[in-house]
């Protein structure tokens, strides 16, 4: 009777510690993707706002496209090579 007694303790110890081995593996599971996820939106918000400052507007068709894409001609700037050539 008390072996039975001291068995049910011990499976109940062994069981309430497993709980709480996964309960923490779990929380420090979430932290590291909470983390990451937040790191990868700090690098989007960064990419977002340089691509934002790199922008130009068309002087033709007022088309907003990436500066590296861009025709310049002087000071003024195209978004192809059609609207560069109708200025001239």
């Amino acid at each position: 009777m008390i072996g039975r007694l001291f068995l049910i303790l011990v499976l109940l110890a062994v069981s309430l510690y497993v709980v709480k081995y996964i309960r923490t593996k779990l929380d420090e599971t979430q932290k590291r993707i909470d983390k990451e996820s937040d790191n990868e939106n700090n690098d989007s918000n960064t990419t977002n706002q340089n691509t934002k400052k790199l922008m130009v507007k068309c002087q033709q068709c007022g088309l907003h496209i990436p500066e590296k894409e861009a025709i310049k001609q002087g000071d003024n700037i195209f978004c192809s090579l059609e609207h560069a050539k109708k200025e001239l």
